[in-house]
């Protein structure tokens, strides 16, 4: 016969296992639908453009903006066959990998409900969402840092060589992925310091983590060395506080994360959990809020110009105790199950339906989607966006023809960018903005040549200015916040003049 703690047992793990198979679906669907809707940002090209690198064998082209090895995961899936699709794709995998470690925080420090709430509040975070489905390093970087603080955490509670190993690989591949890890050193040597094996034990691992990761960066430090020139300069020039005034803007710009996306139904639920951790009075609780916090304000405190997706690396540990304080209360003043059913499935379902107008948008329309405004700039209306370059590549087949050349008028990094939508192999080539050289050369060559000009005399060049050639307008291609008369770019057609003589 089976006991009753047994039975009680064998149900816990079945609903554990259970909660990860949900998280994983749910993360899944969300993150993987229509995951291709919003056009190449600026950045997605520059990390398509390196993978593609990896594939001529140069593993560590242009790294020195401190994003070492995240186009390695990319270049895995041969991002030259559809590379939208290829270059999120592994943003969405190991963003699984930092859910799965975030509940197996959770789930040790506070319990099963507690994870249950920490996971769901970090899927329905619409600001996770947007930068879950994009090419950049920083969600994954946020990942690889969750699974070393489950990693540390492990280590705390045993000390072994093996774990110590284990948490220094996981740390130095976040910081690989991208320096704004680097702050999660602090979070390792909390947890380690912190644990229960005698203090030597607990140097020796500090000394292994240390190790770890100094070995990994030796590598790519060693390749800069070699080629000559500077170690990460473009990556350094992040990093130093300029005063208050800046500390202001880098908080101005956290809140604008937490509320800047049209509901604040998941602001009110981390912000409320975070809360309910401190009444409840949580040795636990109130330890890992400063393991959190301390990197987070070493970012805000020492950072020149955070930006908004630098956040991305900080907040998912935010969130997860959010929702661990969720489910703290709900166990502690809820003491019917029944009851406990009710009430988290409600708050279950509100957090899904806050999420769902936002994903919808993301999916169908994203030109209209709510974000903070210094999102909306980057990502929708101003030239790091695509919006307008997608389109204008696309058209190519029945816009341009296969005999005549098209130059792209545009930042080198935004041509190569809209090269990933080419249908039929009609690319651009892409001379850094305005190539009027490049223009000139193209027409002497051929006597016709297309030009996409993208911010006419700002970026690009003012074809109509160039001697001995007729320009004639193709199409126009708006930004969202455009009309068609104020567009930004704009296909042009080049003849030589004494050719149409």
């Amino acid at each position: 016969m089976v006991s009753g703690t047994a039975k009680r047992t064998t149900k816990r793990k079945h609903t554990h296992k259970m909660l990860w198979v949900f998280v994983f679906v749910l993360y899944g669907l969300t993150r993987l639908t229509a995951l291709d809707s919003l056009p190449l940002h600026n950045d997605e090209g520059l990390h398509l453009t390196r993978a593609v690198e990896v594939w001529n064998l140069h593993p560590f082209w242009e790294i020195r903006d401190g994003k070492i090895i995240n186009h390695w995961a990319i270049a895995v899936f041969y991002p030259q066959n559809a590379p939208v699709f290829i270059g999120r794709f592994p943003t969405v995998l190991i963003g699984m990998i930092g859910v799965a470690a975030g509940i197996a925080v959770l789930y040790r420090l506070f319990g099963q409900t507690a994870a249950a709430f920490g996971a769901l509040l970090w899927i329905a975070s619409p600001y996770l969402f947007f930068y879950e489905r994009m090419a950049f390093s920083d969600a994954e970087a946020g990942a690889w840092a969750i699974l070393a603080l489950w990693l540390a955490l492990r280590l705390a509670h045993r000390s072994t060589i093996p774990r110590a190993i284990l948490t220094g690989a996981a740390l130095g591949v976040a910081a690989l992925f991208k320096f704004t890890a680097i702050p999660y050193i602090l979070c390792v040597l909390l947890l380690v310091l912190n644990g229960r094996a005698p203090l030597r034990q607990r140097f020796r691992d500090l000394i292994i983590i240390g190790g770890v990761v100094a070995v990994l960066f030796s590598i790519p430090i060693g390749y800069l060395l070699l080629r000559g020139g500077d170690v990460f300069s473009i990556a350094l020039n992040w990093v130093g506080s300029d005063g208050s005034t800046q500390i202001g803007v880098n908080f101005e710009r956290l809140w604008a994360q937490l509320t800047g996306f049209g509901t604040l139904i998941w602001t009110a639920a981390v912000l409320g959990g975070l809360l309910l951790l401190l009444i409840m009075r949580s040795e636990r609780g109130a330890f890992m809020l400063i393991v959190i916090g301390v990197p987070l304000m070493t970012m805000i405190l020492w950072g020149k110009d955070v930006q908004s997706r630098h956040y991305v690396v900080m907040l998912p540990g935010l969130f997860l105790l959010g929702g661990a304080g969720i489910g703290l209360g709900l166990d502690r003043w809820l003491r019917s199950l029944t009851a406990r059913r009710i009430v988290g499935i409600s708050a279950v379902a509100l957090l899904l339906i806050g999420l769902i107008p936002f994903a919808q948008t993301a999916y169908t329309n994203p030109q209209a989607l709510t974000l903070p405004p210094l999102m909306q700039m980057q990502y929708l209306t101003d030239h790091p966006a695509g919006f307008g370059l997608r389109e204008a590549v696309e058209a190519f087949p029945t816009t341009t023809d296969d005999d005549t050349p098209i130059i792209g008028s545009l930042f080198g990094d935004s041509c190569r960018r809209a090269n990933f939508y080419a249908v039929d192999g009609r690319r651009m080539d892409c001379p850094d903005a305005p190539g009027v050289p490049e223009i000139e050369a193209a027409l002497d060559a051929h006597g016709s040549v297309y030009v996409l000009v993208e911010s006419e005399s700002i970026i690009g060049a003012d074809v109509r200015q160039i001697e001995n050639a007729d320009a004639v307008e193709i199409a126009r291609y708006p930004r969202p916040g455009e009309t068609f008369e104020t567009a930004s770019v704009v296909l042009w057609r080049l003849d030589r003049l004494e050719l149409l003589n």
